[in-house]
């Protein structure tokens, strides 16, 4: 996992953080680059830390002695994290019942002993979190008569609404539905998600575009998926998502044909780019600067 470090992630996870606040930061960094047994292996982790330290709470409140953690979160928000970890990686490999029977574990979390007030905060987040992902894996697995009742939801809950688009998107090309009604009803909201800065929103945007290049795709509209798979070749730059743009490029490739010369024009001047955030490649003294 030390090649997919950024800095930033390397920095914190040597730093003296919690276990537990490692362990979320490590399973994001292999939720981005789509490291999928690195990310197993850091929810069973998590989980089994979580599950330990609350043991001992019992024990101890049991023998009158409290304790506080130096964690960011309340210790519920780890033990249900696992799960939600758990129920991310079943999904992304594509065993959707599974993730199913793990986000049911995160749905109620209320039996938690010894939940203060931000530990209630959390049950209830997490059952939120629950009630928007369970739409997401049935409409996986193929349920579209829940799609106007996920669509109704994510208008009553925006924050939700970019998420919610990758799974609708995915969910129409592993299913071959017809989307383009929904599509052209966000298309201003797709607009605005290119402009979100922070690193999370800028994960499921590149996620959003590479399934929405694969929809143009499967549709035979080559130049509309050619420009989204150009727009997700820069992002995954910019997030250094290392295995999306290796599997970007093999997909431009394979369509290169049907490009505008504009399109291969763009497409070499990210590749450009690319080469040049490499460590220990200067372009500049080969003449190939890129603006």
């Amino acid at each position: 996992m030390e090649e997919v470090l950024n800095h930033r992630g390397a920095i914190y996870l040597l730093s003296d953080n919690h276990e537990l606040d490692k362990a979320c930061e490590l399973f994001r960094i292999s939720y981005t680059h789509n490291d999928w047994d690195e990310a197993n292996k850091v929810a069973d982790y998590m989980h089994s830390l979580a599950e330990s330290l609350y043991h001992t709470q019992l024990r101890n409140a049991a023998d009158g002695k409290y304790e506080t953690l130096d964690t960011k979160h309340p210790l519920v928000f780890y033990y249900a994290y696992s799960y939600l970890a758990k129920s991310i990686y079943y999904q992304n490999i594509g065993q959707y019942e599974k993730a199913r029977d793990y986000i049911m574990k995160y749905s109620e979390m209320g039996w938690f002993m010894g939940l203060d007030q931000s530990g209630h905060e959390e049950v209830e987040r997490f059952r939120f979190l629950a009630k928007a992902n369970l739409y997401s894996i049935d409409l996986l697995l193929g349920k579209r008569e829940l799609l106007s009742e996920y669509v109704q939801f994510l208008h009553d809950n925006d924050e939700e609404l970019l998420p919610g688009m990758v799974g609708i998107a995915e969910a129409a090309n592993l299913n071959n539905w017809d989307i383009d009604d929904l599509l052209n009803e966000f298309a201003d909201d797709i607009e605005i998600f290119e402009g979100y800065e922070d690193r999370a929103n800028r994960v499921y945007y590149l996620k959003l575009v590479s399934q929405l290049a694969i929809y143009h795709l499967k549709k035979k509209q080559h130049i509309v998926a050619l420009n989204y798979i150009l727009v997700s070749l820069k992002f995954s730059v910019g997030v250094e998502t290392d295995a999306d743009f290796r599997t970007l490029v093999a997909l431009f490739e394979t369509f290169r044909d049907e490009a505008t010369p504009s399109q291969q024009e763009q497409y070499q001047t990210i590749l450009l780019r690319a080469l040049h955030h490499e460590k220990g490649i200067n372009l500049d003294n080969y003449g190939l600067s890129v603006s």
